[in-house]
């Protein structure tokens, strides 16, 4: 046999067994299950676990370590693996740097490539409309409806709408992300708002697609490289020196695929552009007082304290400390996840219930009346399960709160 039959003939053989051979970006996690110790730390810390028990959820050391060992108990862990918010709360504790939620996404592409059937349906459906539209979510049938649903928000929360700029060379390119794009309209107008007030030369992209972390998630690896292709391609067009987000997902996906794939350029979340790019300073001297004091704590999205940096947390707290009329409490839990990540509240929402119980808990007893997030995600899904449980706090995305208290243009 010549080398390249022997390679067809191996390739056969990993086919027919199921077997999906690990690529380079791959091999440094794979790796790092070796590190593992079995001390438990992630066990004790991850907060599935502590919402639902481990008999709903064996644990991040189960499903990275022990049930990755051989492609046939990767379908062992189908049942399990999906039950990940990929907070990286696992990853964070661990003595040993073991990547946990790598792990747990590369073990779901691989039961998504060759047992779909052990995907929940839900995600299939999510699957369905990034490749119909290269959007997370469905977009809006009628655009008259859309924007109308827009000028509705606007208007209840008294900000002003600022025609979309698509132009290439700008300084930077704003991204909102899916969930801003289609459904909280409103934070892509606030994130609007904001490099409007500081008269930052941005442009937005003409044609939106997903940067592809659902799909990475759900474990449709080669639907999320597609995507990332297609927004390389129109971020090169644009030619922009910056990205800048308001979505906790994005910032972290975007920061890695800049990397891995080349694009060479910064991604910022609105909260690090206002501190880095912008100035506290400037910042400070734009915000003007609301009609009352206003008690607010922060929730700290885990896409960008564990996946970014814990530093974004500061400069969230730095901001509400920098706000006329604005009190700011730290809850004991203000880092814990909202349950709502790794697309678990799609199938599962008893156990994105049960992993922000605490958490709500928490955010009662600091006795103020106002939780932000700077996630999307993570504001709606505390703002749903706040109104379950009846109570009286009230929930905005960050970059809302801080184009609220921004002077408008004229």
């Amino acid at each position: 046999m010549t080398e390249e039959e022997d390679y067809d003939h191996i390739m056969g053989v990993l086919r027919e067994e199921r077997i999906t051979p690990y690529n380079e970006d791959e091999l440094e996690t794979v790796l790092s299950i070796g590190h593992c110790i079995n001390c438990g730390l992630c066990l004790q810390h991850c907060p599935v676990v502590a919402g639902v028990g481990v008999e709903r959820f064996s644990g991040p050391r189960s499903i990275a370590v022990e049930l990755s060992r051989s492609p046939p108990e990767f379908w062992a862990t189908g049942d399990k693996v999906f039950l990940c918010t990929g907070c990286g709360t696992c990853r964070e504790v661990c003595p040993k740097n073991v990547e946990v939620p790598e792990i747990v996404n590369m073990i779901r592409a691989r039961i998504f490539e060759h047992r779909p059937d052990l995907v929940p349906q839900e995600l299939h459906s999510v699957d369905k409309t990034l490749l119909e539209h290269g959007l997370a979510f469905a977009p809006w049938e009628d655009l008259e409806d859309k924007a109308e649903s827009r000028d509705m928000r606007l208007e209840r929360l008294n900000l002003p709408f600022y025609p979309n700029r698509v132009k290439e060379r700008a300084e930077v390119l704003f991204y909102p992300g899916c969930q801003a794009e289609e459904r909280a309209q409103e934070v892509r107008e606030a994130g609007k708002v904001v490099l409007e007030a500081f008269d930052v030369d941005y442009t937005l992209l003409g044609d939106f697609n997903c940067c592809g972390l659902p799909a990475i998630l759900l474990g449709d690896d080669k639907t999320a490289r597609e995507l990332a292709k297609h927004l390389k391609e129109k971020v090169g067009a644009l030619g922009t020196k910056k990205i800048v987000t308001t979505c906790a997902g994005c910032t972290s996906n975007l920061s890695y695929l800049s990397e891995r794939d080349g694009w060479d350029i910064p991604v910022y979340h609105t909260l690090e552009y206002l501190i880095e790019e912008i100035g506290i300073e400037s910042l400070t001297e734009k915000l003007t007082q609301s009609e009352d004091t206003q008690s607010v704590t922060v929730h700290s999205p885990c896409h960008l304290i564990r996946h970014m940096s814990r530093q974004l947390a500061e400069y969230a707290a730095q901001i509400i400390e920098a706000m006329p009329n604005a009190e700011y409490t730290e809850s004991n839990l203000h880092d814990s996840c909202c349950g709502g990540g790794g697309m678990v509240g799609y199938h599962s929402p008893d156990v994105a219930q049960g992993v922000v119980e605490e958490n709500l808990r928490a955010i009662e007893r600091t006795g103020v009346s106002r939780v932000v997030a700077p996630c999307p995600l993570c504001t709606a899904h505390i703002e749903e399960m706040l109104f379950r449980t009846g109570s009286s706090v009230e929930v905005d995305d960050l970059t809302v709160f801080i184009a609220q208290r921004l002077p408008k243009k004229e």
